[in-house]
């Protein structure tokens, strides 16, 4: 289906209301975008948060409530709550049904809802679609696209997928839309637009999953899988370059498969996810068989792994994040302290001990240099975080650094012929 532009619609609704249920991440970027064009109501349980977003989003015009009451001034309605996993991995629902309940309690008849949160195929028209008859609301589904730390393309650059439970749902939604986003793309039905957000998110899980199996077959031929991996990504159609790591986390890509698979069966994603949730884990446990296999450590002999000092450096979920959702660094820091009891600390100038106090916090400003990190046994690289020169790690003699980012390591250079 044809990409509809921003031009070509027309906003019949200039006095529209739009209410944002959740103000997380995703929610945040909503709240802005919207309130360049209309008035919003950002609504959100934690009033921390609604502090903490009012705080960025000034000069706009945009009411924070934690009162649900308020969303009854709502002529549409996006609902953009956390859509997570319960321990044994089935999804957790709770945050989503809440919304709904709400909107079901507040909202004016013949409002429209949108549901931007990632869901399973199915879960739009299950949840919400009831609504329509009882509260003569529309309802349609528009996948949200927000990558963090992204800053190009802008957001309202994206190409904004939007669908409808039927053609009136559809059109007010895209005329909603179409005044923030410069391009819509339409497409038949809430499934379609479900898909769509599992297809992107879950092929970059399978993709993660093959860089990081292809390391360790790297790593077992002797040979080193970022420099692979750099020459392999010079290939200029065909390819889509991926770089291994401890693991992969996030607010969706780890999450995402789980909602695929609750209703279809994909043995090739699953087989992926699973890796991938294990790869923290087995990240510890290599290192650490790796360092009792040392013959002599410039510390102490290594009898125990309890004797040992180890720094994980970055336990942000990716570079220039402080968001810690389904971290690498902090998954691999749990199976350290629980496996081996060793002494571990972190080390990232983005995550404060407010946020994560399982293990103590390196004084990065006062400590990031030679001495200090030669007290430790070994480090783990799990994120190259912004405020950290990681050269220094290259200046260590006597510890043992297993870099995941492949900071540490030379940059390929492509030898072009003159002609």
């Amino acid at each position: 289906m044809e990409t509809v532009q921003k031009k070509d619609l027309v906003a019949t609704e200039p006095q529209s209301i739009v209410a944002v249920i959740g103000v997380g991440y995703v929610g945040t970027h909503l709240v802005e975008a919207f309130a360049r064009h209309y008035n919003v109501i950002a609504f959100d349980l934690s009033e921390r948060r609604l502090a903490e977003v009012s705080k960025q989003l000034t000069g706009l015009p945009i009411q924070f409530t934690s009162n649900a009451r308020d969303i009854s001034e709502a002529s549409h309605v996006l609902i953009s709550v956390p859509t997570i996993l319960k321990d044994d991995k089935s999804i957790d629902t709770a945050y989503l049904r809440s919304a709904i309940a709400t909107v079901e309690k507040h909202v004016r008849p013949g409002s429209t809802i949108v549901v931007e949160s990632s869901v399973a195929v199915g879960m739009t028209r299950e949840l919400v679609a009831p609504l329509m008859a009882s509260k003569n609301l529309k309802v349609g589904m528009s996948p949200e696209r927000v990558d963090p730390g992204r800053t190009f393309p802008a957001f309202e650059d994206i190409p904004k997928i939007v669908s409808g439970m039927d053609a009136a749902s559809l059109d007010s939604i895209s005329t909603l839309y179409g005044r923030v986003f410069h391009k819509l793309l339409p497409v038949s039905s809430p499934e379609v637009a479900e898909m769509t957000k599992l297809y992107e998110n879950c092929q970059r899980m399978v993709c993660a999953a093959y860089a990081n199996e292809m390391a360790d077959a790297c790593a077992s031929i002797g040979i080193d899988a970022f420099e692979v991996s750099n020459a392999a990504a010079s290939k200029p159609f065909g390819y889509l370059p991926f770089k291994p790591g401890p693991g992969i986390g996030g607010h969706c890509i780890p999450v995402n498969p789980y909602y695929l698979l609750s209703n279809c069966s994909m043995p090739l994603l699953e087989h992926a996810t699973t890796m991938s949730w294990q790869r923290p884990a087995d990240v510890a446990h290599r290192f650490v068989q790796s360092l009792l296999q040392e013959p002599y450590s410039p510390h102490q002999p290594i009898a125990e792994p309890s004797h040992l000092r180890l720094l994980v450096v970055g336990v942000g979920f990716k570079r220039g994040q402080k968001v810690m959702s389904n971290s690498p660094g902090a998954a691999i820091i749990r199976t350290l302290k629980s496996e081996y009891n060793c002494h571990v600390e972190f080390a990232d100038p983005l995550v404060g001990t407010d946020l994560y106090n399982d293990v103590p916090k390196m004084n990065t400003e006062a400590n990031w240099h030679v001495e200090y990190l030669s007290t430790f046994d070994g480090i783990i690289v799990s994120v190259n975080q912004e405020g950290l020169n990681m050269d220094v790690l290259a200046e260590l003699r006597d510890v043992k650094v297993h870099d995941y980012t492949g900071t540490l390591r030379n940059n390929v250079i492509i030898w072009r012929k003159h002609v």
